[in-house]
């Protein structure tokens, strides 16, 4: 490895470390994930994922804005959700690899971290301790969602 892939991977590690879903991993551990992530920059109006898609892989936002937009028939899209710095998406793909329950655009130029559900499947086998660390927050972030939505109908009704 060269001093400037070094350098790179250092900054990749320090920025994986910031985000809540890796906080509490060991520096072994993200450097397995590093090996199976990608970071992916994304211009702005670019699409991540359409609603439909097949959910193999899950992302968090490093930088940027990613609107989560749903399209009723017959109507204008809905933006439901826009994600900033740390927020995930996708995470669903990971656990149950059904299809996208929504669109993912960039609002801005952007910058993601991205995890393929094969790549994943990989990583668990090879540490089995990480991927139960990343699943268990994966699980406290899908439990706060629901929560929140939760929150939202009984405001609504």
């Amino acid at each position: 490895m060269t001093t400037e892939q070094s350098s790179i991977s250092s900054a990749i590690r320090h920025n994986i470390r910031q985000l809540e879903l890796f906080s509490t991993l060991l520096d072994d551990d993200i450097d397995i994930l590093v090996k199976h992530a990608k970071i992916r920059s994304l211009d702005e109006g670019e699409t991540l994922f359409l609603e439909g898609d097949n959910g193999d892989f899950f992302a968090i936002v490093i930088d940027g804005q990613i609107d989560i937009v749903k399209q009723p028939e017959h109507e204008s899209p809905i933006v439901i959700a826009s994600l900033s710095e740390g927020a995930t998406l996708g995470e669903m793909a990971i656990i149950d690899h059904e299809t996208r329950s929504a669109t993912a655009v960039a609002a801005i130029p952007s910058t993601i971290f991205e995890l393929s559900s094969d790549s994943f499947d990989e990583l668990v086998e090879i540490s089995p301790r990480c991927g139960v660390k990343v699943i268990r927050k994966i699980a406290s972030v899908l439990c706060n969602n629901v929560r929140r939505t939760s929150e939202i109908v009984t405001e609504i009704s």
